[in-house]
């Protein structure tokens, strides 16, 4: 062989000896060595270059084993290429594989020797490639199948000429391919050819089978459109309608104005639900999807009612007090009447249970002119709940959202979201999140639901949330919302409520006339200072209900005289008080004081109890207290250590007595720092034993030196001291600026003390003596004391 020949890297191509072929031909280097080739006639080299992404290969690139060819002709082509027309003529090694000065490539062939092994393997394994190939043959061409190649195996040729033959035949990919050209054993080479033939006879069975089925369902399929076109024909002639349905879904797809992009893709699926049978389940599923898109107010909306003074009479007229609220709803309006398409505020109502948060949002919608949708949040757990369910899922539906626009028929309702902070959220995804898209003004305005699959512009609707505290939504959601906190109701808010709001509503409820139930105001607040004890109007409601109900039994039993409500006619009917004023015999003893609490339902007031008993040195604390009350503790108990001696207390009572907090109703979970000045004042009521002043009550949180550090929800204390019949209200300094927020009859009838530290607390609790006592006098070799564990 010659020391040189020129060389073509073939890329995703493997030829066999015996075969001719045509190939394309287009680098420069391979154009040059097939030059070289027909000017000097020397034999072309071509081998495999496995990575088919490599330009221009060098010598690692390229297989080891390839043939030796002679090109028969050439054609060029307009791109430059070249097409040849090439007679494979024996296998060969190749080394040195490089690039020639001139620009082409070569390399140096050698011989390749084919070793026949074992005799009777080879025998078997050819007799099997000859029972093989005719049917992988007709099935891999069937229309056309090789004939030649068929006859040439009938005769007898040898069998490394079956496998040159057949390998190109059956579907190789090119590694496979190269496997078969560079295996020197014949009978491994025959016996991975059946292998292939095997595998590629098990592909065209199973290919029969499925053009089988695809033929049959296209034949069933022709059969039923050729029905349906006759039965079309049929009707024609008779004068029947045709297609009703679909024409009535073109004209709703018109008359609902949807966008462009939506009518497309309505008009798409009405097209494949023509194509559908009726008793088919996808045809279901086109057709409701088809009514949720038509029947969506895409363009219908009302009109908003811009006048200030109407809307002002509306929400005064539903609601007693609320002026914050009010006054921000008043405000949108003002904005609306200026700029028709300003973008929708989401405003969240924060406020405890029964203050009027819901029904205000529908008092907003009435005052607007708007329909009302609500959609309770509370417990909702599935994303699904507000984006739907994508169409693939058996009884998919659109998300609340989507729903609730269904239902009140226009595009800029007012959506009530009830219970913002009751969200949850578990595998099934976070509808919180969810929520993110559906109240941000600067993406809603294309809010795509999953089963609709279409955008549809929030941006029209007003959403209002409601939560009872602020803690639990998310820091996202909650970024998006303007909070407008709502307080609890003064007792004078209350009454009124019950005689403008409650009344009328109860006896219209109750169908019992007017005239029948006579009461005062001082009945109503006796009523909500002895029967409830709450922020908002709920248990006073159902009290008046309870009264109510038995004077409509008393006049279904004829008794129609009038019925005028007195303690005595409350107490019979409602039974004796629930709640009674109990501070007198509560903090006549030392070691109690009133704390004032912060809860979700409005405020309270907090009892607080210290004790001590001998025994080892010790702090136990109970009453259900969270982390930061029992470090509150702590602290309190540090401070009075540090400051027993300035007023007289002996500091051994430290460690020859445990001391214990106690806060009552330990069935309620308790935290946060406000109680640490109680605290500490209920300390030094014990040990000096002397009791507080009474009607006293304090909130603020004592550090280790002493200071009163503000606390939050300071309208909603003073509210709960006032029900609680405290006169006096010790707070820190700092919180003098929250009293803004309390209503002026509360300012006027409590006394508020600010102080900034434990100085001054004990002295208003105790007296300004309390400040002069005399400090406590160690005895001559007296031990230090040491530190309480």
């Amino acid at each position: 062989m010659p020391r040189y020949s020129p060389a073509l890297a073939l890329r995703n191509l493997v030829l066999f000896p015996g075969t001719i072929t045509n190939i394309t031909i287009g680098r420069g280097p391979s154009v040059l060595a097939m030059d070289v080739h027909l000017d000097k006639k020397l034999d072309l080299i071509c081998v495999l270059q496995p990575d088919a992404g490599l330009e221009n290969p060098g010598p690692g690139d390229v297989a080891k084993v390839g043939v030796l060819a002679r090109i028969l002709r050439t054609l060029n082509l307009p791109d430059g290429s070249v097409r040849a027309m090439v007679e494979v003529i024996e296998r060969c090694t190749l080394t040195d594989f490089h690039d020639t000065p001139e620009g082409g490539t070569c390399a140096t062939p050698g011989r390749f020797i084919t070793k026949t092994g074992d005799l009777k393997g080879v025998q078997a394994a050819e007799k099997r490639v000859r029972e093989l190939a005719p049917d992988v043959l007709t099935m891999t061409a069937p229309d056309k199948p090789p004939e030649a190649l068929l006859r040439a195996l009938e005769l007898n040729v040898g069998p490394e000429r079956v496998v040159d033959h057949l390998a190109p035949q059956v579907g190789l990919v090119a590694a496979e391919s190269q496997e078969l050209l560079a295996e020197p054993d014949l009978a491994k080479r025959l016996e991975r050819l059946v292998w292939f033939l095997e595998r590629a006879r098990e592909y065209g069975i199973l290919k029969t089978r499925i053009a089988a089925e695809v033929q049959r369902a296209m034949d069933e399929s022709q059969r039923e459109y050729h029905l349906r076109e006759q039965l079309k024909a049929i009707q024609k002639e008779l004068g029947e309608t045709v297609n009703d349905e679909v024409s009535a879904y073109e004209a709703k797809i018109v008359e609902s104005g949807m966008p462009e992009e939506v009518a497309k893709e309505a008009r798409r699926e009405l097209d494949r639900l023509k194509k559908i049978h009726v008793d088919a389940s996808e045809y279901m599923v086109a057709r409701t999807w088809l009514d949720w898109i038509v029947a969506m107010p895409w363009t219908k909306q009302t009109e908003d009612n811009t006048s200030l003074h109407e809307a002002k009479a509306v929400l005064d007229g539903e609601h007693y007090g609320l002026e914050k609220v009010k006054e921000r709803l008043l405000e949108f309006l003002a904005v609306r009447q200026l700029k028709k398409d300003a973008k929708s505020p989401i405003l969240c109502l924060v406020g405890p249970p029964g203050v009027g948060k819901t029904s205000l949002g529908h008092s907003v919608a009435k005052a607007l002119g708007r329909k009302v949708e609500r959609i309770a949040l509370g417990g909702m757990k599935d994303e699904a709940e507000i984006r739907g369910h994508r169409r693939t899922y058996v009884g998919a539906m659109p998300g609340r959202v989507i729903q609730a626009l269904r239902r009140a028929g226009t595009r800029n309702p007012v959506i009530i979201l009830d219970e913002l902070d009751k969200i949850g959220n578990d595998f099934r995804g976070d509808p919180a999140s969810a929520l993110l898209e559906v109240l941000d003004p600067e993406q809603n305005a294309n809010f795509r639901d999953h089963y609709l699959d279409a955008p549809f512009d929030l941006s029209h609707v007003l959403f209002i949330g409601t939560a009872n505290t602020e803690d639990p939504i998310p820091a996202a959601l909650h970024d998006r919302l303007e909070i407008i906190r709502l307080h609890g109701y003064i007792e004078e808010e209350k009454v009124a409520i019950g005689e403008r709001h409650l009344h009328k509503r109860l006896l219209e409820s109750h169908g019992i006339e007017a005239g029948h139930v006579d009461f005062s105001a001082a009945m109503l607040q006796h009523m909500i200072r002895s029967y409830t004890r709450e922020a908002g109007v709920r248990s006073l409601e159902r009290e008046l209900a309870a009264i109510y109900r038995k004077t409509a039994r008393r006049i279904v039993e004829g008794d129609a005289a009038p019925f005028v409500l007195d303690e005595a006619l409350i107490t019979k009917w409602l039974g004796p008080p629930k709640h009674h004023p109990e501070l007198a015999e509560r903090t006549d003893r030392p070691g109690i004081v009133i704390g004032l609490a912060w809860t979700e339902s409005g405020g309270d007031i907090l009892f607080i109890e210290a004790s001590k008993v001998a025994g080892p040195r010790g702090l136990k604390i109970t009453g259900s207290l969270g982390n930061v009350m029992k470090e509150s503790c702590e602290a309190a108990m540090t401070y009075v250590r540090e400051q027993a001696e300035r007023f007289g207390i002996d500091p051994k009572v430290f460690v020859d007595n445990e001391f214990h907090l106690h806060m009552p109703a330990g069935a309620i979970p308790k935290d946060g720092p406000s109680a640490g000045v109680a605290m500490a004042t209920a300390l030094v009521s014990l040990l000096i034993g002397k009791p507080i002043r009474p009607n006293l009550a304090m909130t603020g949180e004592i550090t280790l030196r002493g200071k009163v550090l503000p606390v939050g929800g300071i309208k909603e204390k003073v509210l709960a001291a006032r029900r609680a019949g405290i006169t006096d209200v010790v707070m820190p300094s700092l919180c003098e600026r929250d009293l803004h927020d309390v209503p002026q009859v509360l300012r006027d009838e409590l006394t508020y003390h600010f102080v900034e530290n434990a100085d001054e607390v004990w002295g208003l609790a105790f007296g300004a003596d309390f400040l002069t006592r005399p400090a406590f006098v160690k005895a001559e070799g007296a031990a230090v004391v040491g530190a309480v564990s």
